[in-house]
């Protein structure tokens, strides 16, 4: 096998710049193109495009990228021989496979002895146990690259060397769709010396693979898809049919182009609903020509994207093969964005069962209350709450969990119904906190934990409170002094029996109380955190334009935005502030 010609450009993470041999892919290079995306993923740690050729039994390397220079030796002499169907090895695996190949950890595969017996024959003894050692702990997905016939042309290889990035079922669609554009780009290079019109095409579905994944919301990849594919073959009219989730009802969500007459239509219901029955491509050639292609990944069926020309000429067989390329770049782009919605319907669902619509009314005091997920992330963990006692005292409390998505969710929300229901019984902080957080220690995952300040406000403006390794609050007195409030303890969820200790705070008229999360004081501009010293001449600022409690957390979390030009986590902030 011949040398892998590596692509160019800045070094991946692990990677060391000093002994990477790259050369300069020739300009616009497809493959290229394809791997430098492949490089900028943050799990990703490798790739290699390889080309097929069963006829000569031939593997040639077309382009790939290593982050270091064992990895690169270690996968060269796992591929390195004659392509064979009937021996194991990772590229015969991959095109077995209907889908990926997908190894969670290569030393776990059943072929695993006999790859390693190769390489350690090829390399020697010694290399051969280096460069396994590397190979076996990786992670790797080789997903087969085939003609719009099915033929296949070759193989995407991925790998992540690190236990902590191996992939995920998840990241199989992106590998497969990277894939399909990587046969597109190939097929496309080898025409490009005798049809320069290929260069328009590549260019179009770069737009396409671009604007259909630019976006979570349904809505938008929808609108995408159907622009994209009138654009890649100059056609009338496009339109999108969805196929119910949870029934076989067919609605379509987009269309665009040339509208019909009043009472007319060009897509004929009956045709799509053979599409969906089918799930195969039909192409009309009578006038109005069109063609229905099914959106889909898999077994997991989307819709149908159809596409018209009222009175122009049919469809060619290249055009067709254009509008199914948008079609399962839409396919990925559909599957991510309604996983993400139905991920965000039940983090929605956990996190505002037990968030208060607003703070409790307590005599004698203003409430302040502000909740803000991190921009397209489905849920935080961020715990929260107000809520009045027994006794007539309020119990207040701001927490944290590490993590996004629903998992930590869940594991906020038990955090906050411990807190809680332990507050029930007690209004002391110290004792609530060490009674959560024994019942959280059995049940929290090891690497996880959980920061709290909960605190219990009297008629009387005393506030007793408790800091299980939470930020300190701010106190802002009426007199224009700022300091932070102390304590500290222990995060809750490390130890089975933790102890805390009980502070007191007097809040006299005017007196305003500040708990928040980290993703306000952590926010971000050019690396410089904002900090408690920013946040402080932001607090006062803010309660110099505004004596209401709700405009003025409104306001700090407003200048911290405008500061930071966007936030990367979630914030709660909630104030109080004594009135009498």
């Amino acid at each position: 096998m011949s040398h892998i010609t590596e692509t160019a450009g800045a070094p991946h993470r692990g990677a060391d710049p000093a002994r990477a041999e790259t050369s300069e892919p020739a300009p616009g290079d497809p493959l290229g193109v394809l791997i430098d995306h492949l490089r900028d993923h943050p799990r990703v740690d490798a790739a290699v495009f390889l080309v097929v050729d069963p006829d000569t039994e031939a593997i040639e390397p077309a382009a790939a990228w290593f982050s270091t220079p064992t990895l690169r030796v270690a996968l060269e002499a796992a591929i390195d021989r004659r392509y064979d169907p009937g021996r194991p090895g990772l590229v015969e695996a991959a095109l077995r496979h209907v889908g990926p190949l997908f190894l969670p950890v290569v030393e776990a595969w059943e072929s695993a002895p006999a790859l390693r017996e190769r390489i350690e024959a090829q390399l020697g003894p010694a290399d051969g146990r280096e460069a396994w050692a590397t190979l076996s702990q990786a992670s790797v997905i080789g997903c087969p690259v085939r003609t719009y016939m099915g033929q296949a042309m070759g193989v995407l290889l991925v790998a992540a060397a690190e236990a902590e990035s191996a992939f995920g079922i998840g990241d199989l669609d992106t590998v497969g769709v990277l894939a399909d554009l990587g046969a597109l780009a190939q097929n496309r290079s080898n025409m490009l010396a005798a049809e320069a019109g290929r260069t328009r095409e590549e260019l179009l579905l770069k737009r396409a693979a671009e604007g259909t994944a630019g976006s979570l919301e349904i809505r938008d990849v929808e609108i995408q898809a159907v622009e994209h594919s009138l654009r890649v073959v100059e056609a009338d009219h496009a339109a999108l049919t969805r196929v119910g989730e949870r029934s076989s009802r067919l609605s379509t969500t987009a269309s665009t182009g040339d509208q019909p007459a009043r009472g007319e239509t060009v897509i004929d219901p009956a045709v799509v609903a053979e599409v969906v029955r089918s799930q195969q491509t039909t192409v009309a050639a009578s006038a109005p020509a069109a063609v229905h292609v099914p959106i889909q990944i898999g077994r997991r069926l989307f819709g149908v994207l159809s596409v018209v020309r009222i009175e122009s000429d049919a469809f060619q067989s290249r055009e067709v093969e254009l509008i199914e390329a948008v079609a399962r770049m839409s396919a990925a782009a559909m599957a991510n964005a309604l996983d993400f919605a139905r991920e965000r319907r039940l983090a929605d669902a956990l996190t505002r069962g037990f968030v208060p619509a607003s703070p409790p009314a307590v005599p004698g005091f203003d409430t302040g209350f502000l909740y803000e997920p991190a921009e397209r992330q489905v849920a935080g963990g961020d715990l929260f709450g107000a809520w009045q006692l027994p006794g007539g005292e309020v119990a207040v409390l701001v927490g944290d969990v590490a993590g996004k998505g629903v998992a930590t969710a869940a594991l906020s929300s038990m955090a906050r119904f411990f807190i809680e229901a332990r507050s029930w019984d007690s209004t002391d902080p110290a004792q609530t906190l060490a009674q959560a957080g024994t019942m959280l220690s059995g049940r929290l995952p090891g690497d996880t934990f959980v920061t709290a300040a909960l605190g219990v406000l009297d008629r009387r403006g005393r506030l007793r409170y408790a800091n299980a390794g939470h930020l300190r609050p701010l106190v802002l007195r009426a007199g224009g002094d700022l300091r932070e409030a102390g304590g500290a303890g222990l995060p809750l969820g490390i130890y089975p029996s933790p102890e805390y200790e009980n502070h007191e705070l007097e809040l006299g008229p005017g007196d305003l109380l500040l708990i928040f999360t980290d993703g306000l004081v952590e926010a971000r501009r050019d690396g410089e955190l904002l900090g408690y010293d920013r946040l402080g001449e932001i607090v006062r600022d803010a309660a110099s334009r505004t004596e209401d409690v709700s405009e003025l957390v409104r306001l700090i979390h407003q200048d911290a935005l405008g500061w930071s030009g966007g936030l990367s986590d979630d914030v709660v902030l909630l104030a109080v502030r004594r009135t009498t």
